[in-house]
């Protein structure tokens, strides 16, 4: 078969990730004002659409965000996020108010995760793997923590992040990185007040609350659910040596594929995005750098700039059953970076009923009773019963799944694990339910049907509202840690072993023989935005600004 000839062009994005489009619309619109050929630019992308790890999908007529959600800090005057500049008639807002559950009271079923036959409903599965029939059993009364109690443990929990900053910026950057996120929030004063401020009945679900920090960061707190190797330590303080933007956190209601559609607009409708082109190898020793793809097409360029996620990056580093991406290895200090950066994995499971059921009765009173306004701060300001509003993230603990409390002596135990529910309706008007699953439980998750993740969720609801609520007619679980194109959601720091010069190392080109140079975008190689989509975005831009002033 003869081969085709090689496709050149002056630049080549290999992504169309955030990253990946905001670097080539970045040099489009260069290219427009010089007025320079079509084919000097090419995105080339795996998937059949933009956007990578932003994404959506539709279940019953309703359009969830399986990626993405988030404008994490929107920024000062003085100091704006630029995604606010970005399609300014989005929609977003505060998260403004939850219900907690307090922990279920020990029974027989502990330790046991929800399993289905062909009714779905009856069943749960030990973790030894036998399987027996038992039907719901609905506690006598609901587990909902009263406003007071509930509004110091939310405020407790966003105020742990505000001195976690703290203290992770006045550490020396050496010390931090050997420190482990768990002993910086058994030692944080904000933890430790807590203890004394509710009652000693509530002191379990203020152990186990710490947990929701693996799902803000999509990073194990300890060993044993470190997403590596058996020995690979967990999350460390220098996570948050950072300097982020600052204001609120606030939700997407319209998610983000809108935003990366409009900064992709023009480069789709000139052609210079190419889809369903999987990269096999690239060639990088001499100019121009030779980029083949897995159906037999070769592409060359001076400038390559890789935006693939850390996770595919690692794989195709380390793994025997995949090629080698990079022909011949990158240099030692990409190939350290790569390998030293955590990469971990968080889920949605998503609940899609006939209606919003929990705004009718008895649910809507009983959830009420409950309700605490709950800013995204460390602040008490606000957290007063909410009676007219609806929640926007139910929060509460299960034994189905294994979890961890942190003691206020510093000490650690297997435990309950908390679980965050986003309630769509509130956030974006869907009748549905987003619950968030984390590290090691997520890809424990992944490889069951979905009906495992609706019945864990189901059992679990009906535990805290002691009421067995509707049954939803819509599963979807996404799987990011088995989705070859991106193996997990975003990167961490991992104790004793990631830098923050691994990320910076990733700004430095890989000189070519000739004058070429392969780039490196994505949120992996921001410095103080990683595991955001601005980092991705302020990536992107950093690149395409370097491949124009040719640094």
């Amino acid at each position: 078969m003869t081969q085709n000839a090689p496709r050149h062009n002056d630049t080549i994005v290999l992504g169309a990730g955030m990253s990946g489009i905001a670097c080539a619309a970045r040099l489009f619109q260069e290219q427009a004002r010089s007025k320079k050929t079509k084919g000097k630019l090419l995105v080339l992308e795996t998937r059949d659409r933009i956007g990578g790890r932003i994404g959506s999908v539709h279940v019953n007529g309703c359009r969830l965000d399986t990626g993405a959600n988030w404008i994490h800090g929107i920024g000062t005057d003085e100091k704006p996020n630029p995604l606010m500049k970005i399609l300014p008639h989005k929609k977003y807002r505060q998260l403004s108010g939850s219900v907690v559950f307090r922990p279920p009271p020990p029974s027989e079923e502990d330790g046991k995760a929800a399993d289905s036959d062909e009714d779905g409903w009856q069943h749960v599965k030990s973790t030894s793997g036998a399987t027996k029939s038992a039907p719901i059993q609905l506690v006598n009364g609901d587990l909902v923590i009263p406003p007071h109690t509930a509004g110091t443990l939310m405020s407790t929990m966003w105020g742990l992040f505000d001195s976690l900053h703290d203290t992770a910026t006045s550490t020396p950057a050496d010390k931090a990185k050997d420190t482990t996120m768990l002993k910086a929030i058994a030692a944080s004063p904000v933890f430790q007040e807590a203890f004394d401020k509710v009652a000693p009945e509530y002191h379990q679900a203020l152990r186990a609350l710490p947990q929701f920090i693996e799902n803000m960061e999509a990073a194990p707190l300890v060993a044993q659910s470190a997403e590596g190797k058996a020995d690979t330590p967990g999350m460390g303080l220098l996570e948050y040596v950072i300097d982020d933007f600052d204001g609120d956190q606030v939700f997407l209601r319209d998610g983000y594929t809108a935003v990366v559609e409009e900064l992709g607009r023009e480069l789709v409708e000139a052609g210079l995005v190419e889809l369903g082109v999987e990269v096999e190898t690239i060639e990088w020793e001499k100019d121009p750098i030779t980029v083949k793809t897995k159906c037999g097409e070769t592409y060359t360029a001076k400038d390559v700039i890789c935006t693939l996620p850390l996770g595919v990056l690692k794989e195709r580093q380390t793994s025997a059953a995949v090629p080698p991406l990079f022909q011949p290895k990158l240099p030692a200090g990409k190939r350290e970076a790569i390998a030293s950066l955590g990469f971990g994995t968080l889920d949605k499971i998503f609940m899609v009923y006939s209606s919003a059921w929990w705004t009718e009765e008895p649910f809507s009173s009983l959830l009420h009773k409950g309700l605490v306004s709950e800013p995204i701060t460390g602040s008490d300001s606000g957290l007063a019963s909410r009676q007219e509003e609806e929640a926007d993230i139910f929060m509460g603990f299960t034994p189905s799944l294994p979890g961890l409390e942190i003691h206020s002596n510093g000490s650690t135990s297997p435990g309950l694990r908390v679980l965050s529910i986003a309630n769509l309706h509130s956030l974006t008007g869907l009748p549905a339910l987003s619950c968030f699953i984390s590290c090691s439980n997520a890809r424990s998750m992944e490889p069951l049907p979905d009906s495992h993740a609706r019945d864990l969720i189901h059992n679990t609801l009906t535990t805290w509202l002691g009421h067995e609520p509707p049954k939803p007619e819509g599963v979807h679980v996404t799987r990011w840690g088995q989705d070859e194109f991106s193996r997990g959601s975003y990167s961490h720091m991992i104790t004793g072993v990631s830098e923050t010069e691994h990320r910076v190392e990733f700004q430095t080109p890989v000189e070519v023989k000739g004058g070429g140079r392969l780039r490196f975008a994505g949120e992996h190689t921001s410095r103080n935005h990683f595991a955001t989509v601005h980092g991705a975005l302020i990536s992107g831009w950093r690149e395409a600004d370097a491949v124009l002033e040719g640094t």
